[in-house]
């Protein structure tokens, strides 16, 4: 059934479609204090009409992801629901394919979601976004590490650069990390929200944060969820230095890492380590050539011709011809693709989360090698991710 697809557009209509997600999903929801509250100014919120009623509705959020060293439009798929009474209509196709004629034009690059149905979400084109590490460390094992740095509490009105000096250092090791906003720190208040931010220096330059909360009362555990950065190892190091300080009142650090961290490693005696591999969300390429240009092919002079299969994005459908070495150009070409991939596989191996070899495990209507190998092997290995932002 066809539905009038729009933005919303009136504080009224983002109010239904918040009392929507809550019946959706299931949470409760105060209508009366959430009458007045405008609609959030990094998303547009896509809505599904019929005869007049919102029945469904998709967040699209404006983000920037880094992706290999450098930040991209993003779109991060949220809240997405269609009133149980108005299901199997065809509703989100509809709204996914406002939102993909939108971004395409708007110069996107990526998009990324967390998917209710990995299955579901693979029909659209979106592939495997990572994974990461939920860790509960016991501070008594933190004793190989010392804070030689200097800390300080975040305070209402502290500066918000130091944070972003930090913040841009770490996201540059890690494809998916978000560019954050100062006023994320405005929840960090241990009085009021009993969650405290620390900021470590070396000699006034910032090298890393931690912002967890305390649940002394609770079990004795610290914890932070993706608001921790380094800019190096001996950073990270003085971070659990600092937890380590905290060991008489706090038994265990949960904290999420990435998986490319070799955690059982940083202990001198591993036991009561607890770690937890977790899958992250999914991802989609939305500007094919773009993402071609800014995988890290190396600096070796070489090129490369990668087939495309993208069941929405026809025009984007083809053979790509890369050709790198200092620079990187892509180009369109009729020549005969040495691998061929639809989007459910080419968007994580351009992210990095997979490997070449990796791509043996995947359907076999994902992937075709047909020539190059050793290149491939080459080209395409596994890479930093590490995608923390929620939406």
């Amino acid at each position: 059934m066809k539905a009038e697809i729009r933005i919303i557009s009136t504080p009224e209509e983002f109010l239904q479609a918040r009392i929507n997600s809550a019946i959706a999903f299931n949470y409760q929801f105060d209508v009366e204090a959430e009458t007045n509250k405008e609609p959030l100014p990094y998303a547009d919120v896509y809505g599904a009409f019929v005869n007049g009623r919102l029945v469904a509705n998709i967040y699209a959020h404006r983000y920037k992801m880094m992706c290999h060293g450098t930040y991209v439009p993003m779109c991060g798929i949220g809240e997405v629901n269609t009133l149980i009474e108005f299901r199997n209509k065809g509703y989100i196709r509809q709204l996914m394919n406002a939102v993909f004629d939108d971004i395409q034009k708007a110069g996107y690059v990526y998009s990324f979601l967390y998917p209710f149905s990995y299955k579901y979400y693979g029909m659209f084109g979106y592939g495997p976004g990572g994974s990461h590490i939920s860790a509960e460390i016991p501070t008594e094992r933190l004793d190989r590490y010392k804070c030689t740095y200097d800390v300080k509490l975040y305070e209402d009105g502290d500066s918000y650069q130091p944070y972003e000096e930090v913040f841009d250092k770490f996201a540059k090791q890690y494809t998916g990390q978000v560019v954050k906003n100062g006023k994320w720190l405005s929840g960090y208040n241990p009085m009021k929200t009993g969650k405290s931010m620390y900021l470590f220096t070396e000699n006034g330059v910032p090298k890393a944060f931690l912002g967890y909360e305390n649940f002394y009362h609770k079990g004795g555990h610290l914890v932070t969820d993706g608001d921790i950065a380094w800019d190096s190892a001996e950073a990270f190091e003085n971070i659990m230095g600092f937890i380590y300080k905290l060991r008489m009142h706090n038994d265990v650090f949960k904290v999420v890492l990435p998986d490319s961290l070799p955690v059982e490693a940083m202990l001198n005696e591993p036991w009561g380590l607890k770690l937890e591999r977790n899958i992250t969300g999914q991802v989609r390429l939305i500007d094919t050539a773009a993402a071609l240009k800014l995988y890290p092919w190396g600096k070796n002079k070489g090129t490369v011709i990668i087939g495309v299969r993208d069941d929405y994005y026809k025009d984007q459908s083809g053979s790509y011809q890369i050709n790198f070495s200092d620079t990187v150009t892509v180009e369109k070409t009729s020549k005969n693709p040495d691998a061929e991939f639809d989007t459910f596989a080419l968007s994580p191996l351009l992210m990095g989360v997979f490997g070449f070899d990796d791509l043996a495990f995947l359907p076999e209507k994902s992937v075709k090698i047909n020539g190059n190998i050793p290149l491939l092997q080459k080209l395409f290995i596994r890479r930093p991710v590490f995608v923390t932002e929620r939406f």
